[in-house]
């Protein structure tokens, strides 16, 4: 080499350097993996905790038409469902209990023909139940006439009983009258002598045909409350004369006019047995 030119010894030279720095240093290729954007956490570090899971949204219940969702909720507790609240009105419609109790220590006095007795019997021992104290004086085959005179001691029961409600159950035997309105001043004058005191006039129940004696008992027997039974209760059983009720039936009868009773009292009238506005029929 020493007889070499100066310029080769010098390009042989920069050859071998060039070709050791290669062999030291090798190039990047495409299959190299990236670096990260981040170091990684040194040894020690804590790693940052896993992104908690969204918990899926509560569905409420499917609607009518309404499909139910894929993916069920999870069972949730039920709220407390709150109670419901009944309107006072439906209350006093549909609960006895409710309703205020009949005044206890007054005096009912009822009076009238058999069809009083059928419901009188049961209605006394109801009232009575109840604290009221109650008068029957019933006698079939009675007319009005008779009771809006002297004959059945009508005048004489209630001065002598002195009631806070008088009960009229008459007109019965009077169904088949050709003129009933023959009956509008005996029925006037059967209120007279009731006075100043509440007072019912309870229709017979029907049996068959009649000429409207019930209509004049209603035009005439003001301010009497008329309680129309045919209305209020019409399908009364009745025995085998076709007439009466049956024993069973009265009761029935007679609790429903309690019913009707602790219904249409006004209590916080003046008096204890005064009837709210509209009772009757």
């Amino acid at each position: 080499m020493h007889h070499l030119p100066r310029l080769v010894r010098a390009s042989a030279l920069a050859l071998l350097l060039t070709t050791l720095f290669a062999c030291s240093h090798p190039a990047a290729t495409a299959d190299s993996p990236p670096q990260p954007a981040a170091p990684l956490a040194a040894a020690g570090d804590k790693l940052a905790p896993p992104a908690a899971p969204t918990a899926p949204t509560t569905a409420s219940l499917p609607g009518p038409g309404v499909a139910e969702s894929a993916t069920p909720a999870e069972p949730t507790a039920a709220a407390p469902s709150a109670a419901p609240s009944t309107p006072a009105s439906a209350a006093t419609a549909t609960s006895p209990d409710a309703l205020p109790p009949l005044p206890k220590g007054t005096v009912v006095l009822h009076v009238g023909d058999s069809m009083a007795d059928a419901l009188g019997k049961d209605l006394k021992r109801e009232l009575e139940a109840l604290g009221v104290k109650n008068v029957l004086k019933a006698k079939e085959a009675t007319y009005i006439p008779q009771w809006a005179g002297f004959s059945m001691g009508f005048p004489g029961l209630v001065a002598s009983h002195n009631p806070d409600l008088v009960i009229v159950t008459l007109g019965g035997n009077e169904v088949g009258m050709p003129d009933p309105t023959q009956r509008a001043e005996q029925v006037k004058k059967i209120v007279a002598t009731i006075g100043d005191r509440p007072c019912l006039w309870i229709a017979p129940p029907l049996w068959g045909p009649h000429t409207g004696i019930l209509e004049v008992i209603r035009q005439n027997c003001a301010p009497c409350v008329y309680v129309d039974t045919n209305q209020l209760i019409p399908d009364l059983e009745r025995l085998g004369d076709h007439v009466h009720p049956t024993l069973p039936e009265r009761k029935r009868w007679a609790k429903f006019m309690i019913g009707w009773l602790r219904q249409h009292r006004d209590p916080a009238g003046k008096r204890p047995w005064d009837m709210l506005p509209g009772a009757g029929g």
